[in-house]
């Protein structure tokens, strides 16, 4: 049997200003999630601009932009920019963020941060010294499904977590940029899962992690990925990344969250773009399932919140928990995947943070 269910998973953003936001980057990102979001929102978008001009005026024409800059160097310099929004491949961003750090501009940087965490350390550092306020559109987080196991998670519904796990099954459409890439899953895709659980659970105290390239050799970059999180306080956390499932119909990133008193099944729209949807169990609640009818998405609309994390933060002054200082302890847990796959042990997340490793 299932029922509906109310809950309190939709985030609540009172903003008083008008920012002017340019956009650096003219990718399907940019075209198929943040510039709908923003739109919908009512959010002010100043102009983009890109390493191609023809494909920054397209953007601009298609979404009825103000402007076209003819260069990232002619948005910078523009004093009615407030906030910079870029999303472009990550071994680019750290040269593009400390540009736009001398402009004096605040920054929403696309996930991932860098390619590795001693550059995404850097990169904060650069904004901190230059005063400018940093967020990471970690997006996987606004997922309404992701937000509403959260809030049962808090109410204590479940009781204490035991375990929880996450299957991905999907063939990726890897950019050709990303397909030159040394780290690829656990990089593009795993980040997300990380950071997932970070949000529900805290940081792990230690993972194991292990990777297999493609078959067929056609990628740089692991292929599949599996990892598991383990915490002091006896809670683990599991995940499969698979790249290279045969079974479509399969398609898909499935959840299961499992405590002392209930569990939490779910199942994200991505990438079928279906509705988020999730379903859960509690013994004080009774001998039922119940279905929450969830509102939202998470492609476009959790991109819609990123944004609004970052102008919320530039009212209030209240560092938001996707900055990019925050955002450090996922760096962390990606950079302790690749190590723990390499050394074939454990990695602390205190030793990646204690020592920068590259």
């Amino acid at each position: 049997m299932e029922v509906g269910f109310e809950l309190d998973y939709i985030p609540h953003y009172s903003i008083q200003k008008k920012w002017n936001i340019g956009i650096i980057g003219s990718g399907f990102i940019i075209q198929e999630c943040h510039l709908p979001a923003y739109q919908n929102a009512g959010y002010h978008v100043s102009g983009i601009a890109s390493r191609s001009y023809e494909n920054a005026k397209k953007v601009a024409e298609q979404f009825n932009l103000p402007r076209a800059y003819s260069s990232v160097e002619e948005l910078l310099s523009d004093p009615n920019i407030d906030v910079v929004d870029i999303a472009i491949p990550p071994h680019l961003q750290k040269d593009i963020v400390r540009e736009v750090a001398k402009h004096g501009k605040h920054v929403l940087l696309q996930k991932p941060m860098a390619t590795n965490y001693a550059d995404a350390k850097e990169i904060v550092d650069i904004c901190e010294k230059a005063g400018i306020t940093l967020l990471v559109n970690q997006n996987g987080r606004f997922d309404p499904a992701i937000r509403a196991a959260k809030d049962i998670i808090d109410k204590g519904y479940i009781g204490k977590p035991v375990l929880a796990t996450i299957q991905l099954r999907f063939k990726p459409h890897w950019q050709p940029y990303q397909k030159e890439y040394e780290r690829l899953m656990f990089l593009f895709m795993s980040i997300h899962h990380l950071d997932q659980f970070r949000y529900w659970f805290g940081t792990p105290d230690r993972i194991y992690a292990s990777a297999a390239p493609h078959p067929g050799n056609e990628y740089k970059g692991e292929y599949l990925g599996a990892y598991h999180l383990e915490y002091d306080s006896g809670f683990l956390a599991t995940a499969v990344d698979d790249g290279f499932t045969w079974d479509s119909p399969d398609f898909g990133v499935y959840y299961k969250i499992e405590g002392t008193e209930g569990v939490i099944k779910l199942n994200v729209g991505w990438p079928t773009s279906g509705p988020s949807k999730m379903k859960f169990y509690a013994k004080q609640l009774g001998d039922v399932w119940y279905a929450p009818n969830l509102s939202g998405s998470w492609f476009p609309g959790a991109f819609e919140y990123t944004m609004a994390e970052m102008l919320s933060s530039l009212e209030s002054g209240i560092e938001s928990s996707i900055s990019g200082r925050n955002n450090l302890e996922t760096m962390a847990m990606v950079e302790a995947c690749y190590l723990s796959s390499q050394q074939k042990r454990a990695i602390t997340i205190k030793d990646i943070i204690a020592h920068d490793y590259r």
